[in-house]
């Protein structure tokens, strides 16, 4: 593992897919509930900013990292 939670996320999710591993809703659902276990980790009167922080952050870079927006993608590291 490295120092980059992003990019071991997204080692593990490569290396499932080039397994054979291609059911991208269901990999996609399993990353969600992940998501949801860590927004419970949060104090509850924290968890709906922080469920509507992560659903506006993700809405923003799927836009960018797909070129709807200008300027791409910021990385996160």
């Amino acid at each position: 593992m490295s120092d980059c939670l992003h990019c071991d996320i997204n080692q593990f999710v490569q290396e499932r897919f080039e397994r054979g591993d291609t059911d991208l809703a269901e990999m996609a659902s399993m990353m969600v509930e992940s998501l949801a276990d860590l927004v419970l980790l949060a104090p509850e009167s924290d968890r709906s900013n922080l469920m509507a922080r992560a659903l506006s952050a993700f809405g923003q870079i799927v836009l960018e990292k797909s070129g709807a927006l200008e300027g791409g993608s910021n990385p996160t590291h």
